[in-house]
This record gives C-alpha cells, structure tokens and sequence, in this order.
C-alpha cells in the first residue's frame, strides 16, 4: 500500500510521509502505561500534505489493522483535491476494496465529486 499511495503523492507533485515505525512505538510507550490501550501490529500511519494543506492521511485501527482508513483533507485548492482523492481511490480500488464513508453531511468528511454531499 506504501508503495501505491507514495506514487500518487509523487504524480500530484507531493511529498510523502512514513510515521508507521514512530507511531508504532509511542503507542506501545503508551500502553505500557494504559493497560488497556490496544495497538495494531503492524501500525500504519502514511501521508502527504501539500502547501496549501491539501493532502491525505491513511492509517489503521488496531481492533482491524488489515483495515486501512485514508482521509482527506482539501486544503485551498478543491480541484487539486478531489484530483488527488480520486487519483487515490482510484490506485488503491486496483488493487483492494475500497468503501466510501456513508452520510457524508453528518460524518465531516469531504465528499469525492460523484457523491451527492
């Protein structure tokens, strides 16, 4: 997956992030502490911001860590956004399934151009 979005985040001029290991590592720092802090295993915990703050952010939870969850976040630039929600979803539904997050008005989440939000 790593491999995948970092081509996206290449083809629309951005750079791209790695944090799985460090992010890994302080929640299992925490949960040393907080007995009941469960940790995926392998964590992930990838992106790419632009300059303007458009970007995307795609990490795991650890009650399903072969689960990925990608947002996005739009930034200044609404048509460079959905370019690259799509260019990702696009990439990724090559290869996984990719579901959309339903109710977008109530959840917060920017909706892709072919949802009704």
């Amino acid at each position: 997956m790593n491999t995948v979005l970092r081509e996206v985040a290449a083809a629309n001029k951005l750079p791209f992030y790695d944090n799985s290991k460090a992010t890994e590592a302080d929640l299992n720092s925490a949960a040393k502490v907080q007995h009941d802090l469960p940790v995926a295993h392998p964590t992930v915990n990838v992106g790419t911001v632009g300059r303007n703050t458009m970007g995307f952010s795609a990490g795991n939870f650890a009650e399903a860590p072969s689960q990925i969850v990608v947002g996005f976040s739009k930034g200044g630039d609404i048509p460079k956004a959905r370019k690259l929600s799509d260019d990702v979803v696009q990439a990724l539904s090559r290869r996984w399934s990719v579901r959309e997050v339903p109710d977008v008005e109530t959840s917060g989440a920017f909706p892709l151009k072919d949802c009704t939000g």
